[in-house]
């Protein structure tokens, strides 16, 4: 039986989302699991992840990181269904390695959440432990591989992936499925997940051993063009999505972006390990037809710089002068100072390598021209 995608598109965000929770029966398929759970309302536990970590400037965040509005006012709804161990969770990465601040609890404090007792918020990079995950490889055989995952996601007993809708150099879109990939522990992630690993294969081992039992994609603003999902580039939208599989949630939002969802390799590893090749089938409840090139100027990311991008990931140089302008402009170093005088001068040395840069024909054509 097909699945359910639902779609709005609407003036009120919690208006809106009042309406996807029930097209999307999200109610109903909490309280499925939590029967099946066999457990206390009180001891059954809700882990949802959010973006929040590429939050480095809270100028424009609201086209960066998932609308903090929405995830509260989802975590009401669970409570009043009776749940109260419910916990935000996310993990820190190479950027907090190089800066002062750069962690989940000073994050989420910035971008506005207030717990109150209602829920918490979780590091899983403080909480990490090693595991086993089993995956298919491309013969379909069962193998194992070791890597490390925080406790309380490993330990929910409902996952919900919160992603935000933006554009990504790697694989033309960011959502629901390459929202997981923000669960890994470690925060070494450029070495361990691009470079020694592919993040397409990890994120769906991720999943494959962490099943998300829900995803939601905030789009009532999104953010578009070259590293749009870290540079703000707010577009009004006005939409949300929803779903019990991610992977159909995410084939949707490719679509209304003007993609085709087949070409995206992060979906294509999760349907190897999720749906044994098959891409899910799916009706869309609400919003039928929209396109994100109906409501604003919609820039998607070229084939041939995703392309390029795959190529270039696999040495780790290539990722500073990928990042340049992110770290010359973006960045607000009176939030995230440098860690020591190595970082400082590494800092100063980026504004000055990006100074020339900027002006190159190269950057004009990676960036476009608004």
């Amino acid at each position: 039986m097909p699945g359910v995608v639902g779609v709005v598109r609407g003036t009120d965000k919690i208006a809106g989302f009042q309406e996807l929770l029930g097209l999307t029966d999200f109610e109903q398929a909490i309280m499925r699991a939590y029967q099946s759970a066999h457990k206390a309302m009180g001891s059954f536990r809700i882990a949802i992840k959010p973006n929040m970590m590429v939050f480095i400037n809270p100028s424009a965040h609201e086209a960066t990181v998932t609308d903090k509005d929405l995830v509260e006012y989802l975590i009401d709804r669970v409570l009043g269904l009776g749940f109260t161990d419910i916990s935000v969770c996310e993990a820190q990465h190479d950027v907090g390695r190089m800066l002062k601040n750069h962690n989940v609890a000073f994050v989420a404090e910035r971008i506005g959440y207030q717990p109150r007792s209602r829920y918490k918020v979780v590091d899983l990079t403080l909480e990490s432990v090693r595991h086993r995950y089993d995956y298919l490889d491309s013969d379909g055989k069962l193998k194992s591989w070791w890597d490390r995952v925080g406790k309380t996601w490993r330990d929910a007993d409902f996952r919900i992936s919160f992603a935000k809708c933006k554009t990504h150099e790697h694989d033309w879109m960011t959502l629901a499925v390459k929202n997981i990939y923000g669960c890994f522990p470690s925060t070494n992630k450029v070495a361990k997940y691009h470079i020694r690993n592919e993040i397409f294969d990890v994120t769906a081992r991720s999943i494959r051993n962490f099943p998300v039992h829900f995803s939601f994609v905030d789009a009532w603003i999104g953010s578009d063009g070259f590293q749009g999902y870290k540079i703000a580039n707010p577009k009004e939208l006005k939409m949300l999505f929803g779903g019990e599989d991610a992977v159909a949630v995410d084939m949707e939002i490719f679509k209304r972006a003007g993609l085709d969802p087949h070409k995206s390799r992060i979906l294509r590893r999760a349907v190897e390990q999720l749906h044994q090749g098959k891409y899910p089938e799916y009706v869309v409840r609400g919003d039928r037809a929209t396109l994100f090139s109906q409501l604003a100027p919609w820039e998607n990311i070229s084939d041939e710089i995703v392309e390029s991008i795959d190529l270039l990931e696999e040495v780790y140089i290539s990722w500073a002068f990928i990042n340049l302008r992110p770290s010359a402009e973006i960045i607000d170093y009176s939030l995230f100072p440098p860690r020591n005088v190595l970082m400082r001068f590494l800092v100063w040395l980026t504004k000055k390598l990006y100074s020339v840069f900027k002006i190159t024909r190269w950057f004009r054509r990676l960036y476009g021209t608004r």
